[in-house]
C-alpha cells in the first residue's frame, strides 16, 4: 500500500499552497492568491482521501495520483502565464507545481504496480 502513504507526502505542499498567500505574498489578492488556495485545498483533499485509503486498508486510485499530477502542471505554468505578484510568488509556485507533479507521476506509478500485482495474485488462484 505504498501509493497510500506516497500520497500523504502532499500534506506540506498543500498546506504551504493555503497559508503561503497570507505569509509571503505582499499584495492579498493578488492574482494568484486565489489559485494557490484552491489547489492547495485540493491537494489537502487528495492526501485526506489517501489517509482514508489507509485507514480502511485500500488501494488509492490511479486517478488520485493523475489528479496531483495535473494540479501540479498547472502550478507549474500558471505563474508564467497569468501575472504574479512577484519573483516569489512564480518561483515558488513553480518549485511546488514540479514537487507536485512528481508526487502525483509517483503515486500513479505506485498505485498501478500495485494493482498490476493484485491482478497477477487473482489470475494465480
Amino acid at each position: 500500500m505504498w501509493g497510500n502513504r506516497t500520497i500523504l507526502a502532499g500534506a506540506p505542499l498543500g498546506i504551504w499552497l493555503v497559508f503561503a498567500p497570507f505569509v509571503v505574498y505582499e499584495a492579498m489578492l493578488a492574482p494568484n492568491f486565489w489559485n494557490d488556495i484552491v489547489v492547495g485545498i485540493t491537494v489537502l483533499l487528495l492526501v485526506l482521501y489517501g489517509a482514508i485509503c489507509t485507514w480502511r486498508n485500500r488501494k488509492v486510485s490511479i486517478a488520485a495520483g493523475g489528479l496531483l499530477g495535473l494540479l501540479g502542471l498547472w502550478q507549474v505554468t500558471r505563474p508564467f502565464v497569468v501575472p504574479t505578484a512577484g519573483p516569489l510568488p512564480l518561483w515558488g509556485d513553480a518549485v511546488v507545481g514540479v514537487l507536485l507533479s512528481a508526487l502525483g507521476g509517483r503515486v500513479m506509478r505506485e498505485a498501478r504496480n500495485y494493482s498490476v500485482s493484485e491482478q497477477a495474485q487473482t489470475a494465480r488462484r
